[in-house]
């Protein structure tokens, strides 16, 4: 078939004017994208998510992260006053929402989602479905489309408030509910993408006492998280480059030469004597470890239990 002068330069025109915006879409979707949530009353940010997140980011040059924008408030002035209810409510709302549009920008890009007490509820919420009755959530649906969860290598909960005895993904001691659990009975249809970390001395997750266990899951369990969303990752066709570790600076070995981080920085990773490397725990209630930090960073309060090096 013959196209005209006039049809030919519409079209030369079109993909003219096409191009430019496909690649620079292209060339902006990274292979992996990891999603963090934090817990209730941190600042805005990845919270104690973190923790696994960097881990993540390190492992796979390119990878890039986000942080759930929501309340994470439980009635406290300095989270703007939202009820927990209101605040997860919103935050599985976020999650989801946040999930499905990166997923239609970027539809070939691996995820990974990283969620941390209340942050852990959210993402269970927007990834199981069946409702959420202690936050008045009464629609049971899935709210993150087919097409997203069918890229999500792997979903890590930490602390997770729905906890319930005999889910497939439990990891940890806890043998209880947790202060918002799934009913008896209930599935998870993207079950074999998550694990879910609570020990019994938990109050949130489990029916213990202990803050300090609820707050440690970075330090307890970051390690077997990160390994296990490299075997899913790995097993969506992509692997990694590096295997960071969460020893402590005293018995650290090595680390990536140069990890790539949620701010865009490299980091040598290395530590002089008594120091703490960038992202590892510095201080919080119980820490009895190293507190300085390698040069140039500095030990940030990221909670009460829990302080890091950035």
């Amino acid at each position: 078939m013959q196209l005209t002068s006039a049809a030919a330069a519409t079209l030369f025109l079109g993909r003219a004017l096409a191009s430019p915006v496909d690649i620079e879409e292209r060339q902006s979707c990274p292979e992996i994208h990891v999603f963090g949530a934090r817990e209730t009353t941190v600042s805005p940010g990845l919270g104690t998510a973190r923790v696994v997140v960097n881990l993540v980011l390190n492992a796979y040059p390119g990878s890039t992260s986000e942080a759930i924008d929501y309340p994470a408030c439980g009635g406290q002035a300095s989270c703007g006053g939202a009820s927990y209810g209101e605040s997860a409510l919103q935050g599985t709302a976020a999650a989801a929402a946040a999930v499905n549009a990166y997923h239609t920008k970027c539809p070939n890009s691996i995820l990974v989602v990283v969620g941390y007490s209340q942050g852990a509820q959210i993402f269970d919420n927007s990834i199981c479905g069946g409702g959420d009755t202690n936050i008045g959530l009464s629609d049971t649906a899935v709210p993150i489309e087919a097409s997203a969860l069918s890229k999500l290598a792997a979903a890590i909960f930490m602390g997770n408030p729905r906890h319930i005895v005999g889910l497939p993904y439990n990891v940890g001691t806890c043998q209880a509910s947790g202060f918002a659990p799934r009913p008896a009975g209930f599935e998870c249809p993207s079950a074999s993408k998550i694990q879910s970390y609570c020990d019994e001395a938990d109050p949130y997750c489990c029916k213990g006492s202990d803050q300090a266990t609820h707050q440690g899951y970075g330090t307890e369990y970051g390690q077997a998280a990160f390994t296990f969303i490299q075997e899913k990752i790995a097993a969506m066709g992509t692997g990694g480059e590096t295997s960071p570790t969460l020893s402590s600076a005293e018995s650290k070995t090595s680390t990536p030469a140069s990890p790539k981080t949620d701010t865009g920085k490299t980091d040598t990773g290395k530590t002089d004597a008594g120091t703490v490397a960038r992202y590892e725990q510095c201080g919080g209630s119980g820490w009895t470890g190293a507190t300085a930090c390698v040069s140039p960073y500095t030990c940030k309060t990221v909670s009460t239990w829990y302080h890091q090096c950035l």
